[in-house]
Order: C-alpha cells, then structure tokens, then sequence
C-alpha cells in the first residue's frame, strides 16, 4: 500500500510539473501554430454540441464541449486547455507505466528518480509539447494510450480481470477520440497471447468485448447531434449513409498509403530530424540502448512495442498529409519507455566500477529533461499568440451587414466557424465553402442553415466546385454583398 501511495504521488508531481509548463506556454484564443489548423473546427463543433471533419471524434467533441464551459479566458483557450490536461495525465500515467516495467526488486527512490525524468522528457519532447497548447485530438489520443498500456500491464503482472475489462473500455472511448488507436490490438494479442489461458475465459473476455462494444457506443453522440441540426454538422450523420460517411472518413481515404515515391526520400529526413529532436540525438541513443537492454529481460514486450510503434510508423509515413507525423505519439512513448531502461542501465553499469561514479551518471542523466525544456519552451511557447484569433475578426470586420463569405481553405473556413459560430461574432453574415459545394449534404445544410440564401443544384454535365461557386455568387449577388476570400488564381 505504502509503494502505491508512493507511486501515485510520483504520478501526480510529473502530472502537475508538465501541466504548469503547458498552461505557461498555452496559446490564449485559436491558432494555426504546429499544424493545428483544424481547431477552429473543432472548437466550433465542440461549443454548439454539432459534427466536426470525420471521424467525428467523438470523445474529444464531448469533453472539449465541458471545457468550452469552464469561466476562463476565450472559448479557445478552454479547448486548448484540454490538450494540455490530456497531456500532462499522460505524463502521469505514463510514470506508472514505467514504474511496472522496472524491475520488482527496483524500488529505490533512484529508480523512482529515473521513471519521473522519463515522464518529463516525454511531456517536454517538442511533439507532444506542440500538441498541448493548442486545441487538437493528438494529447487525448496519447493519454488512451498510456492508459491502455498501464492497464495491459497492470493485468499481466498478476493483476485481475477488472484490469481487462477496464481496458476494454478505455479502448472504445479511445476509438471515439482517434482510430489510430486500434493499432494497439495486434500487438496486444501478441503480448498475451503466452498468457492466453487465463484470459480465454467466459468470465475474462466477454465483460472486456461488452465493455469496449459500450465505449463505442460514444459513436452515438454522431446522429444525436446531427438531429439538432448544428451549425458544424459534416456529412450529417443522421442516416447510416452519412454516419458511415463520417465514421470512415471517406473523404480522406486517398490520404492512406497515398504518399507518392518520390517523395518518399523527403519524408525519411524530415523524419530522422523529428525523431533526433524529440529527446536530443543523446536522448534517442539511450533510448535504442534502453530497448536492446529490456530485451534480455522482456523479449515478448520489446516485441509487442516493436509491433504496435511500427504499425503506426508505418501507417503514418505512408499517410499524405503534412502533419502524419503527429499519428506518432505512441512511438514517443514508446521510445521513453527505453530511455527510461537505458538510463536504469547505465547507472547500473557505472555504480559497478564505483559508487562515485553511479551518482555521477545519474546527476547526469537526470538533468536531461531541463535540457529538454530549454531547448524546446522557445518554439513551443504560443501564450502571447494572437495573430491567427484575430484573424477571423480581420475578415469579418469590413464585411457589410447580411453578407455572403465564400470561403476556399481551410484555415479561413474553420477560423469563420469559430469567430461566428463558437463566439458570437457576426451572426448576420452567412458563410459557405466554395469546394465543400461539391457535396450533396454540405449544400442541404448551407440551405437549412441560411434559409435565404439561393444554392441551387447542379444540372446537365458534370459541374465542378468552382462553377457551383459561379452560380451562387450570381444567384445571391442582387440580394446581399459577396465576399471572397484566398480566391482560386
């Protein structure tokens, strides 16, 4: 009882630690900054209870819609506050983590030393740093995964069948947060399936499956909020055909395994770069040596972690998107796991030759996370960004009463949604994205949404985008002022 006291303090220091790091450096309204430009949408939808881009997240929508509500700062603010919670519990969770995979006879205030600075150099790794002070789905992702893995963990050390089913739900509410996720399954079967013969039981696995089929179920806020017809509603969910459209994120399917070969070779350096900068080149070489060190002790756990990092790797490199490489949080994890073992490792190896030598190396060693936290506060500190919040207002400022905005990025549509429909501003201007017109659902929506606007329906030969934005413009210019903005060249 004593060790669990101890052990959750510890959690709870590298839990507080990060968060006051994050909430220093939390960007105060809506920003673009490290790839975050679909906050504005997230936010929008997460405040008026609608649909954000598929997946839909729903798990994410549901909790930044409790934090849209807390009385602090901007609507953005609160949202971007999430991330940084999500991070910091992971943090937290992640020390625990790691506190099972040292050695059951570890329990020296060292070894404790060791697993806090692996948590912090996680929590200050420029990659999850990026994703805690902005308003995205990535930290809430990472803190189902820590928690996936303490749970795993915590039942193949002897621990009982709640911790099974448990983790069953913690993956269905996971899935409603990001898909990714699932990547998780095939090397968790792997992990225990030597242990197959405690949990190929009834009483094991049919509570774990009842429980994760139920944290699907969060998939049901979809269609409900679908109903109230909200002013973020994608692909309107209402039916199966849009749930599904939503749910699968048919939109963004060419995206998978889409990178084309020749750039390839770009992405590898961009890559090798990411990863040296995560914990310091010195960081990831203690974190392979960590790896090839836990190997003699936990063969089928390096394995287990060699399978579910390079699933996500895989399927991340290969995703032709700008920001893919966000997807590879849990490697990060998974990577201070080692650095966590290969730090064990060393001290252990330098306290053989003298005990000097051992206090030495650990001191060492464990100044490594403010290295971390100096290298990486500059370009991750966004507290006095306001450039893109006022962005929106910029826009909307000049505009004449009842005007049309046809919108073409992203970054201009999502910024609109947020300023308009999450804060209030403008509510007398309607806003429509020209090449979201291309979709049958997103024209009905516009129709219902701006009853007075005039979107008529394609006719005759194929019609592209930019003709449907042709014909709303003529269709709506006699009654109300139309404004565009970043138009097509």
């Amino acid at each position: 009882m004593r060790r669990i006291r101890i052990d959750l303090l510890g959690a709870l220091g590298v839990t507080a630690l990060s968060l006051g790091v994050y909430i220093a450096t939390l960007a105060p309204g809506l920003t673009f900054a490290h790839d975050g430009s679909d906050g504005g949408d997230l936010i929008a939808a997460a405040y008026t209870l609608g649909v954000p881009h598929p997946t839909g997240y729903p798990a994410y929508t549901l909790l930044a819609w409790l934090f849209s509500r807390l009385p602090l700062g901007t609507i953005a603010y609160r949202v971007n506050l999430l991330s940084a919670v999500c991070a910091a519990l992971a943090g937290g969770v992640f020390y625990l983590v790691d506190r099972l995979l040292a050695a059951p006879e570890d329990e020296t205030w060292t070894s404790r030393a060791i697993s806090a600075a692996a948590a912090l150099t996680l929590a200050f790794s420029s990659l999850l740093w990026s994703q805690a002070v902005i308003s995205e789905v990535y930290t809430l992702l990472l803190l189902f995964a820590a928690l996936l893995l303490w749970l795993i963990l915590r039942w193949r050390s002897d621990g009982g069948d709640p911790f099974l089913w448990a983790a069953g739900l913690a993956l269905g509410l996971g899935l409603g947060d990001h898909l990714t996720l699932v990547f998780i399954v095939p090397a968790a079967a792997y992990l225990l399936w030597s242990e197959r013969k405690r949990w190929l039981r009834l009483r094991a696995w049919l509570p774990a499956l009842a429980l994760l089929l139920g944290g699907l179920l969060v998939y049901v806020y979809l269609p409900l909020a679908a109903a109230h017809r909200p002013p973020v509603n994608w692909g309107d969910p209402r039916t199966w055909q849009g749930f599904w459209w939503v749910v699968s994120a048919k939109q963004y399917q060419g995206f998978a395994f889409g990178l084309p070969t020749i750039q390839v070779p770009n992405r590898l350096g961009n890559w090798a770069l990411l990863l040296g900068e995560q914990f310091g080149w010195w960081g990831l070489v203690l974190a392979l040596f960590g790896g090839w060190q836990l190997r003699w002790r936990d063969r089928r756990l390096v394995q287990f972690a060699l399978i579910w990092g390079g699933l996500v790797a895989v399927y991340a490199f290969f995703y032709d998107t700008g920001d893919s490489y966000v997807y590879l949080l849990p490697v990060m994890m998974l990577l201070a796991l080692g650095w966590a073992e290969g730090v064990r490792s060393l001290v252990r190896m330098a306290g053989q030759w003298s005990y000097r030598r051992g206090r030495l190396t650990l001191a060492v060693l464990l100044l490594l996370p403010l290295g971390s936290l100096a290298l990486h506060w500059q370009v991750n500190d966004l507290h006095g960004d306001w450039s893109d919040h006022t962005y929106a207002y910029q826009l909307l400022e000049p505009v004449e009463p009842d005007s049309l905005i046809i919108v073409r990025g992203d970054q201009p549509t999502f910024a609109l949604w947020y300023a308009v429909y999450a804060e209030g501003a403008r509510p007398d201007v309607a806003i429509v994205n020209g090449p979201m017109l291309a979709f049958i659902w997103y024209r009905q929506h516009v129709r219902h949404l701006y009853p007075d606007l005039v979107v008529g329906e394609p006719t005759g030969q194929p019609i592209t985008w930019d003709d449907l934005v042709h014909n709303l413009v003529a269709d709506n210019l006699p009654q109300r002022a139309v404004y565009l903005t970043d138009p097509k060249e």
